[in-house]
């Protein structure tokens, strides 16, 4: 008898409580059934041809993503922390530099600051940017795919949009960063990212930094380059993201009309898109708990950096849950999860 069973049974005769996942975050294995004929199509056509770097498909895709984004270029890198990295470099930042980043984001896009040698500024929920310090460049982080309000300034404005696909169109700041994170709303089956920009200069910058600067001996470079398996299969999934994006659309409006009254729920609902659907209360940690037990995945919404350093992004940390949201979950399910919550609270 192997030891998974030998435990099952002693949980069993203790009459110990086993918690089945009903209700998964997200279900990869389902999204990639319906795409797979396609997948495994393109992959062998990649492997075949042997165009494994930089090739074909990337410029294919690179040409894709800026279309739908709204920009003039697209530069595929290896993740959107990458692209953050790279962006910030592009602009000319340097050791000593400030940045200004805001405290409600994950930790990447303060961590690509100090890997520059800059100084991190951080600014609240509020928006407020300590301006004493001589900043050099502004980041704004589009959470849950609710776009946050640009700041007014002349500064240059890198915009981690790792999280807003499909609600940033036609942007206007110097770049805009974006992960390919399999769990992303455009989620690849590795790391991977890019960068869009609508200036030249930075697409040039970018798209040398990112190999090495091969070509110019002169400067340092990084290997952060998209390969061709992971673009063909962003290409792919592009092609159907108008869907993707209306089916999160749908089961987000399930959770706003069967839980009003009930949590706190998104306040910005117009034209966002719904990368993540995040609950507020008090409870967070019993309704995790309680959610668990029920079988329902859920994600504790914690960036204990840089969030933890500034009131407003801490307290929202600390009472906000992730609850399942997208196209991989049907009607019956997100109905149970629905359920579960309003019994909680009925307690």
């Amino acid at each position: 008898m192997d030891v998974f069973l030998v435990n099952f049974v002693r949980m069993k005769q203790k009459n110990q409580h086993i918690s089945v996942c009903k209700v998964p975050f997200i279900n990869f294995g389902k999204s990639y059934q319906e795409i797979k004929q396609e997948v495994l199509k393109e992959i062998d056509c990649v492997l075949l041809k042997g165009d494994l770097i930089l090739r074909d498909d990337v410029e294919k895709f690179e040409q894709n993503f800026a279309k739908f984004v709204g920009t003039k270029y697209c530069v595929g890198v290896n993740s959107g922390t990458d692209a953050l990295y790279l962006a910030l470099k592009a602009i000319g930042i340097v050791e000593e530099d400030y940045v200004a980043v805001p405290s409600h984001t994950f930790v990447a896009t303060a961590q690509v600051v100090n890997q520059l040698g800059g100084i991190v500024n951080l600014y609240d929920l509020d928006g407020k940017i300590n301006h004493d310090n001589l900043n050099k460049a502004i980041m704004v982080a589009h959470i849950a795919g609710e776009l946050t309000e640009l700041p007014k300034t002349k500064l240059p404005i890198i915009e981690d949009a790792c999280q807003a696909l499909g609600s940033l169109k036609n942007p206007k700041t110097a770049a805009q960063c974006w992960s390919f994170y399999p769990a992303k709303i455009l989620g690849g089956y590795g790391d991977a990212g890019a960068l869009t920009t609508n200036s030249k200069k930075i697409y040039d910058e970018v798209k040398e930094l990112r190999n090495h600067y091969k070509k110019n001996y002169s400067k340092w470079g990084i290997n952060s380059r998209l390969d061709n398996i992971q673009a063909a299969i962003l290409n792919i999934k592009l092609k159907r993201i108008s869907q993707v994006l209306k089916r999160r659309k749908e089961i987000a409006e399930m959770y706003l009309e069967g839980l009003k009254d009930v949590i706190g729920l998104p306040d910005n609902t117009q034209g966002r898109v719904w990368q993540d659907f995040i609950v507020k209360t008090e409870k967070r940690n019993k309704l995790f708990n309680f959610l668990k037990d029920e079988g329902i995945e859920t994600m504790k919404n914690e960036y204990p950096m840089p969030c933890s350093k500034l009131p407003l992004a801490k307290d929202y940390e600390n009472k906000t849950l992730r609850i399942p949201c997208n196209e991989t979950l049907s009607d019956s399910e997100i109905d149970y999860v629905i359920k579960k919550i309003k019994e909680f609270f009925k307690k």
